[in-house]
């Protein structure tokens, strides 16, 4: 045997361990196992796809096109899967409303602390048309409210989040611009934009124009301005 035979010998003897199996080669590298989701990591996820689902839905196609199926197939989940969290068309409703309030009330203005930080009137109007209004989910929620009027179950668990929700709306955002909870002036203030805010919104929805809102938007804080300086 040459020179030649030797070394292709010692190499192919360094690939085999003494039981006969192939060593590994040094740098290869381990690999790395996920650790396995929980039961209710994987309910949090379903429940949080099919909200998504539903909202985008109301929104794309109003509330009577609405179905379990359709959601299925939108949130990607299997009919068992999102009937296992939501048993009734209505459970689903609510949770996704419910998911989209919670949002709001953690959110900017909303989660601001207005005794660290004050907001102009304008910058008011900005911050609640840029993250409430002009989302296309809050088209969603007017669709849900004016079906709660045709269904009394879905309209009392709707009103009892709303609720809440509006104390801590209108009591943050008087103060967010400096003014008294306990006026009752202000609070009119409030209800004022938030009326004008809504109607654009709407307003919105149906017009071919992407620039319109933003036209009414900035002619409505110059109406503020004039009546405030007046």
């Amino acid at each position: 045997m040459g020179l030649q035979d030797h070394s292709q010998t010692d190499r192919s003897v360094r690939k085999f361990s003494k039981r006969g199996n192939m060593m590994k080669p040094e740098g290869t590298a381990k690999s790395v196992t996920r650790p396995r989701r929980t039961q209710a990591e994987r309910s949090q996820e379903t429940r949080a796809k099919v909200c998504d689902a539903v909202l985008q839905a109301l929104a794309e196609l109003g509330y009577e096109q609405i179905s379990t199926p359709l959601i299925a197939k939108r949130a990607s989940v299997s009919r068992g899967a999102l009937t296992h969290q939501f048993p009734t068309r209505n459970d689903m409703l609510v949770a996704a409303f419910e998911t989209l309030v919670n949002s709001w009330r953690t959110g900017y203005p909303f989660g601001l602390d207005p005794e660290c930080t004050q907001l102009s009137v304008d910058e008011l109007i900005d911050a609640l048309w840029e993250n409430i209004f002009a989302d296309g989910r809050y088209i969603a929620a007017m669709e849900l409210m004016l079906a709660a009027r045709q269904d009394n179950e879905l309209g009392h668990v709707l009103r009892d989040i709303l609720v809440s929700w509006i104390r801590k709306r209108d009591r943050i955002t008087v103060q967010l611009v400096g003014g008294d909870v306990e006026d009752a002036e202000a609070d009119l203030h409030v209800q004022l934009h938030l009326s004008v805010l809504r109607g654009i919104a709407m307003h919105q929805s149906f017009d071919s124009d992407p620039d319109t809102a933003s036209k009414l938007i900035t002619l409505w804080k110059q109406i503020i301005r004039k009546a405030s300086s007046a």
